[in-house]
């Protein structure tokens, strides 16, 4: 089993160093340096958890927070330092998926080629 989280240790020393993690943080050290963009993704957050917990709690969800929302919304796309953090995550998560399913797909395999027990 040690050897298994060794090298679970190295997987993520190698994401840890990857491309796609270094763009990552330097997006998200981007965004919290521009504060009225940090400031703008906290508001639109806070905004859609509450008109999510309007929805969950069947309580009408009024036009004007909608409208904050997509407002909030609109301002976040057109920040080029969000836009950024974004393509960043994307990219991010695209590559956890790829380790996954090679994972899986290993793992799969593995349970193919195993024999099952003998009849006693």
């Amino acid at each position: 089993m040690d050897d298994i989280v060794a090298l679970a240790e190295r997987l993520g020393k190698a994401i840890a160093a990857s491309p796609q993690a270094a763009k990552l943080n330097a997006a998200r050290k981007a965004l919290e340096a521009e504060a009225e963009t940090a400031q703008l993704l906290k508001d639109y957050n806070a905004q859609a958890r509450k008109i999510a917990q309007l929805e969950d709690q069947q309580k009408p969800v009024e036009v004007q927070d909608k409208h904050k929302l997509e407002e909030l919304h609109n301002r976040l796309a057109a920040s080029q330092t969000f836009k950024s953090f974004t393509i960043a995550q994307v990219e991010y998560v695209d590559l956890m998926r790829k380790v996954n399913q090679a994972i899986s797909r290993n793992i799969g395999e593995a349970d193919r080629t195993r024999q099952p027990p003998a009849p006693a």
